[in-house]
Parts: structure tokens; C-alpha cells; sequence
């Protein structure tokens, strides 16, 4: 294998005692290369963006969490709380509130919709692109920084959950934004240290005490270079701007709302550390779900890995070992969920960039005579001709009709376009000896497969859209005009008819939270005691475990209409009731 040396040349070849120098933005007469590179970065995060925008139907936003915290940026426009976001009029503060902040804002400038929701979570994914590129330009031969570039948005929990209303991917967009500017701080800008203190405090804002994982993960780069930062006045005044950024929000929340903000806060973190609270991730949870997710790249990551500690560790210790330890304190963490992964991809993308480099690099010297030595570009070639083959005969079992790929019938031509792809790699890797372009073929066969792939994905009707019965209420059928008048207490200002939100505990708390998002005008929650006392206005959401456990009627109640089991239902009043028997 090549060493690694100058990353300044696409597929250069320097020796082994070439080490890279400073990226800094700023370098532009020092650095030839720099303009074409922000080009590059750009344009490889450019060609992304259709499969954070192309959608096979109308989206709509998941219960948990995505109209929870699209429902509390409503509520912070209406109600202007913006030190304590609420959700149905109650305070939340589990979580700080700068992603409740980020779709609020969003939601001024495009309006109350899934798509501005979601809008802040694709801007990080896509920014999170050149960043890549950015962080690993110091460290790693351009072709690998480019095919870094190329695969993360190829890698389908990045897509997934960038297109979701979420913490995970703002705050990873937030970490590599931190460790950009300490990589240039350590170069010798200490006005990059500032970077990196303005993106720590506004980690702490977007998931409190998460960003801390990343940050002892940087542990041993730090110490690496511990001479460039511990003396630089610089670095700690950084660091003390983000957490007063920090302390000032908490500060002023308190004087607010008294110290259930810092203990609700700190709570959750304790809570999440003692016990999981997701009971199917088990120990082994990440070690399957990563390479599932993130198939073929999460599985060549290691092999990028491998090469850069066996040629060159020292120089290149932030790419491997940061990814390494991060995993290792998500894997201690004891609540273990897809989304904790995310903060990995950007790396593993990297590391994969790593592998397909070094397998390009095929000549070498043996007896003095030159020959081609395609070895790890063939042991990728016929793993992935492996898999190419389970797919072509998936495809073509679902064209047949098998019983049980019933689910798959939108996807048979695409199975088997990706399985002949795979299946074409070791046949391109024998061209290499007569073939000039067969190593940029092979390349380009790979990353068109796994376009491939994310398109087809994308295009599903039902991605992105997790609750489409509930985006397509028609209120002006549930609720006539007649009933809708506002001058009942039920009513607001804008006589928008308020719908109070049945919930009957956990087992029902994602649709409430979908539906509340999907009410114009939602109420308060309402929970079984209340539901059995009364304690509710004109209209409500009745849940389809409160339905089971209660009469309707009984309750005089008047079932209105009903949506995936939930029953949107009003009061009778109790005089015409008697009068009739008929509810108006």
C-alpha cells in the first residue's frame, strides 16, 4: 500500500517523511490548492442535496420525536416562551431548546410545515459534507477526503435521519464544526479556537452533556498536541465563551422558572446513564446495526482504519482514533439507540474514503520490476460480487412473485441493478492490466450502486412519511363551520376551535404527539383520571386505549370522527340531550 503524504494532490504518491501542512481558510496564497478544493466540497455537497429534497410522497412527521418538538416550535412562535419551550402549555426542559429554536425559526421564514421542520436537520446533513472534507484535508491524500465526501451522504442512517426533525445530526454538525476549527487552531491560528468554543456551547444547547462524548474522544489528539493549547490564552477563553452560552440561557430560564429547569435537566441525563431505555438494544446492538445501516461503507470503514495505523499512526490519530473511542463510550452508555450512531458516520465515511484510496493504489516493486497488485481492491470486489448475487436473485424472485417479497415490488429492477454492479467489480479489477481508467470504473461502479440504492430509498412513498392519515385530516368536515364560531370557551382569538389530547401513558404517547402537531389548535393533555373526571373543553382526542377502557357516551361524549383509532369527540350539552336525544 501507498503511504500516505501530501493531501493536496489528487492520488499522490509522496514519502513516507511527507507530512501535510495547515489547511487554514486563509492560506489562499500559500496554498494553491485551496480554491479548487472549496470548488470540490461544494460540488460533491451540491450533488447530495437531491436525496435530502426527492420524496415519493407528501411528507408527513413522526410521533416521537419529530412533532414533539415541531408542535413546541409552534407553541414558542404563538407564545413567545422562548427561555422555556412548552409542549401543550407545559414547560420542557429535558433537552435545552436550541433545536426548538432552529424550526421556529425555520417555521417564521417557510411557514408551520414538514418540510420547514425539517430543514434545519438537511441544512446540517448537507453542511456536514464539506466539513468531512475540511477535517480530513490535513491528514489524508485528497482522493480519499473526496470519496469521504462522496460516500456520507451514501450511507443511509445520515440520509435518514438528516431528513428528520432531530438533535442527532445538528449536533454532529456542530462537533465537526468545533473539531475544525481546534485542527486549525493547532496548526498555529489560535483565532480558530474561537470556532471551536462557539460550536461547544452550542452543543451544550442542542443536547447538553452529548457533546461531552465527543469531546473525551478527543482526548488522545489533545494530548498529542497538548503544546499548541494548553498555553493559548485563546483556547480557554473559547471554551469559557461556550459554556457562558450556555449558563446565560440557564441562567435566565431559572429566574424564570425556578430550579426545575436544572434538575429536569440533569435528571434526564442520570436517567438515561442508570438504565436502557430501549430494551431491544442490547450489548451487541451498535456492532450489527452499523454495518446494516451504513452497507458497504460502515464495513470498508475498518479496513481504512487498519491501513492508517499500520502506515501511519501518529500523523493520522484524530481520523482512526476519534471514531474508535466514540463508539467504545456509546457502547458503555448504557441506553443504546440508532440515532447515538450518527455522530460515527462522518468518520466511517472517512475511513472508507481511506480503503477505496489504498485500494486504487496498486503498483508496487518486486525483484526491481514493477507489477499490479490489486489485492484489497479484489478481496472488496469479490465480497461485494458476493452480495451483488444475493440481490440479483432477491430481484428476481420478486419479479417472480414469491410469496412474502410482497413489500419489495417497487424494488426488484432496483435489486437487480445493484446486484449486477457488485457483480461487475471483479471483472473491472481484472481489466487494471490493460485498462487505464478501470481503477476510476471500479470506483464509479461502487459509488453508483450505493446511489442507487439511497434514490430508491428515498423514493419510497413511505419514507419520511410516518403519519399520513393524520396529515390528511380534513377539518373542515370533522368540524363544521357552524361548530367552529368562536365565542365558546374553547375557542381562541382566531377562532380556531382548541381539541384537548387524550393520552393513556407510553403506550399511546407517539400518535399523541403526532396527532397534536397535526391539530391546528391542540388544547392540554389529557390522561385517564382526567378523561373519568371530566376535566376537559368542548372538543378532544380520545386514544384507542382510552376507547378501550371507557364507554363514550357514557361520558356524554359525541363521537365526531375517528383517525387510526383515535376519536375526536365534543361534549353534549346535557339540556338538548334530554330534550331530543339528538346531539347537535
Amino acid at each position: 500500500m501507498r503511504p500516505f503524504g501530501n493531501p493536496n494532490r489528487l492520488g499522490s504518491s509522496p514519502s513516507r517523511r511527507s507530512l501535510p501542512g495547515s489547511s487554514s481558510f486563509v492560506q489562499f496564497r500559500r496554498d494553491p490548492h485551496l480554491v479548487p478544493f472549496w470548488g470540490l466540497s461544494l460540488l460533491v455537497m451540491g450533488l447530495a442535496v437531491p436525496l435530502f429534497v426527492l420524496s415519493g410522497a407528501d411528507p408527513s412527521l413522526a410521533g416521537c420525536d419529530e412533532s414533539f418538538y415541531a408542535q413546541m416550535a409552534r407553541e414558542l412562535l404563538r407564545g413567545g416562551h422562548w427561555l422555556g419551550p412548552t409542549f401543550l402549555g407545559e414547560p420542557f426542559f429535558e433537552k435545552p431548546p436550541l433545536l426548538t429554536w432552529s424550526v421556529a425559526f425555520s417555521f417564521a421564514l417557510y411557514g408551520v410545515n414538514e418540510w420547514a421542520a425539517r430543514l434545519p436537520g438537511i441544512l446540517a446533513a448537507l453542511l456536514s459534507i464539506p466539513l468531512v472534507g475540511w477535517i480530513g484535508r490535513p491528514f489524508l491524500p485528497m482522493r480519499a477526503v473526496l470519496l469521504g465526501m462522496a460516500i456520507l451522504p451514501l450511507c443511509y442512517l445520515w440520509v435518514q435521519q438528516g431528513r428528520l426533525v432531530g438533535q442527532d445530526v445538528p449536533l454532529t454538525f456542530l462537533e465537526l464544526l468545533g473539531i475544525l476549527g481546534l485542527i486549525n487552531g493547532i496548526h498555529g491560528h489560535k483565532v480558530w479556537f474561537w470556532l471551536t468554543g462557539v460550536a461547544f456551547g452550542l452543543g451544550l444547547l442542542m443536547k447538553s452533556a452529548m457533546i461531552l462524548l465527543p469531546g473525551a474522544a478527543l482526548i488522545p489528539y489533545l494530548a498529542q498536541h497538548r503544546r499548541q493549547w494548553l498555553g493559548s490564552a485563546q483556547f480557554w477563553l473559547a471554551l469559557g465563551l461556550g459554556l457562558g452560552m450556555f449558563g446565560l440561557w440557564l441562567g435566565l430560564a431559572m429566574q424564570v422558572y425556578g430550579p426545575q429547569v436544572l434538575t429536569t435537566l440533569v435528571g434526564k441525563v442520570w436517567d438515561l446513564g442508570q438504565e436502557p431505555f430501549h430494551a431491544d438494544a442490547t450489548g451487541w446492538y451498535y456492532f450489527w446495526h452499523i454495518p446494516v445501516h451504513g452497507f458497504p461503507w460502515t464495513v470498508l470503514a475498518p479496513v481504512g482504519g487498519f491501513l492508517l495505523v499500520r502506515q501511519q499512526p501518529g500523523s493520522t490519530l484524530l481520523i482512526w482514533s476519534f471514531p474508535l473511542l466514540l463508539l467504545l463510550l456509546l457502547q458503555l452508555y448504557p441506553t443504546k439507540t440508532p440515532y447515538y450512531t450518527v455522530q460515527l458516520y462522518p468518520w466511517l465515511a472517512l475511513l472508507a474514503g481511506v480503503a477505496l484510496d489504498q485500494a486504487l493504489a496498486m503498483r508496487g516493486r518486486v525483484s526491481g520490476a514493477e507489477h499490479l497488485k490489486p489485492r484489497l481492491a479484489q478481496v472488496i470486489s469479490w465480497g461485494l460480487a458476493a452480495v451483488g448475487l444475493l440481490l440479483l436473485g432477491l430481484g428476481v424472485a420478486v419479479r417472480l412473485g414469491v410469496d412474502g417479497l410482497e413489500l419489495l415490488q417497487s424494488h426488484a429492477w432496483p435489486l437487480v441493478a445493484m446486484g449486477l454492479l457488485y457483480l461487475l467489480l471483479p471483472g473491472i479489477c481484472s481489466w487494471w492490466r490493460v485498462l487505464r481508467c478501470a481503477g476510476s470504473l471500479w470506483v464509479g461502479t461502487l459509488l453508483l450502486a450505493g446511489i442507487l440504492a439511497m434514490i430508491t430509498i428515498v423514493l419510497r412513498p413511505d419514507f419520511g412519511n410516518f403519519s399520513p392519515a393524520f396529515a390528511r385530516m380534513d377539518w373542515s368536515q370533522m368540524l363544521p363551520p357552524s361548530v367552529r364560531v368562536s365565542g365558546t370557551e374553547s375557542s381562541t382569538e382566531a377562532g380556531e376551535t382548541v381539541v384537548d389530547i387524550g393520552r393513556s401513558g407510553l403506550p399511546d404517547v407517539c400518535q399523541a404527539q403526532a396527532i397534536a402537531f397535526y391539530t391546528p389548535n391542540p388544547g392540554r393533555w389529557v390522561d385517564d383520571q382526567a378523561l373519568q373526571r371530566g376535566e376537559y373543553g368542548d372538543y378532544l382526542w380520545v386514544s384507542p386505549v382510552q376507547a378501550e377502557q371507557v364507554e363514550i357516551r357514557d361520558l356524554g361524549l359525541q363521537p365526531l370522527a375517528a383517525v387510526e383509532g383515535w376519536q375526536l369527540v365534543r361534549r353534549l350539552d346535557p339540556l338538548l340531550e334530554q330534550g331530543s336525544g339528538e346531539p347537535l
